[in-house]
């Protein structure tokens, strides 16, 4: 079946060097969600082989690859909304056989959660995105409170700690916003995996404005104390499932790092 595989994950394949302990793939097609930061939302008209700013690259998912993929850590699928998308995603798990897999996913029946358990999945990530007062304006599927209700659920499935929701800073929600939403979060067991605003050209969000990097500091520093109970320059990493870095996922390597790579944490608050 085709899937799209990260540029890093992807350059593995090819060269057979490692840059990430993750192998990353998103489901091939398209969403029918109308995310207005997305590329992949049924409104864009960005490439669709690009996630936020990393390019993907087609690939036919067999067992060759699945082999090969066998060299990292963990497997992450980011998936889409599309017809038989969680049929697909069960296909994907059954073939790919690392021994940690996460799934990314945007509320399903429940039932779909101990299946994906049973095949390996032991961290899952929901895209929660933005907080209650945004939801129409960012164009979310569903509704906040079912999110809410699947995030919980999941925790049941999977344990606490083991469901990330992902938030991004810089949709034009408040920190207060952020924090409650935060709070909400762990307080259900869940954690929270951060990501900056990335404006793609294409999107209906091309021209919203990236947060600023002090901004962005301060709000992961108050994600670790909250999760934690500490402050420390571990709050700069990237925030998500075990060996998760998602290089340059919302910046350049240029510029300065929104989410900081372990491997480079020391060189870069040295630098």
């Amino acid at each position: 079946m085709k899937v799209l595989l990260s540029a890093g994950t992807y350059y593995f394949l090819k060269k057979g060097i490692k840059i990430s302990e993750t192998a990353y793939a998103l489901q091939y097609g398209g969403c029918e969600g109308k995310c207005k930061f997305c590329t992949q939302s049924i409104y864009s008209k960005a490439d669709k082989s690009y996630l936020s700013r990393v390019k993907w690259y087609l690939t036919e998912l067999d067992e060759s690859v699945s082999n090969k993929l066998l060299a990292f850590t963990r497997f992450c699928l980011q998936t889409v909304i599309k017809k038989n998308f969680v049929e697909e995603v069960i296909d994907i798990l059954e073939l790919v056989k690392n021994k940690h897999k996460s799934v990314t996913i945007t509320p399903i029946d429940i039932s779909y959660l101990y299946k994906f358990k049973e095949l390996g999945v032991d961290y899952l990530g929901v895209g929660l995105d933005t907080v209650k007062s945004l939801w129409d304006y960012v164009g979310k599927p569903y509704s906040f409170e079912e999110y809410i209700k699947f995030i919980k659920e999941a925790v049941k499935v999977f344990g606490n700690g083991h469901v990330y929701a992902h938030l991004i800073v810089g949709l034009g929600e408040s920190d207060e916003e952020l924090i409650a939403v935060m709070k909400m979060l762990k307080d259900i067991g869940a954690n929270v995996a951060l990501f900056a605003f990335t404006p793609i050209k294409g999107t209906p969000f091309e021209n919203l404005p990236r947060p600023s990097l002090e901004r962005y500091r301060n709000i992961q520093k108050i994600r670790y104390s909250l999760f934690y109970g500490k402050e420390t320059d571990f709050a700069y990493l990237t925030s998500g499932c075990p060996s998760c870095d998602r290089p340059y996922y919302n910046e350049d390597p240029r510029e300065k790092l929104y989410n900081i790579p372990l491997r480079d944490l020391k060189w870069y608050l040295g630098s």
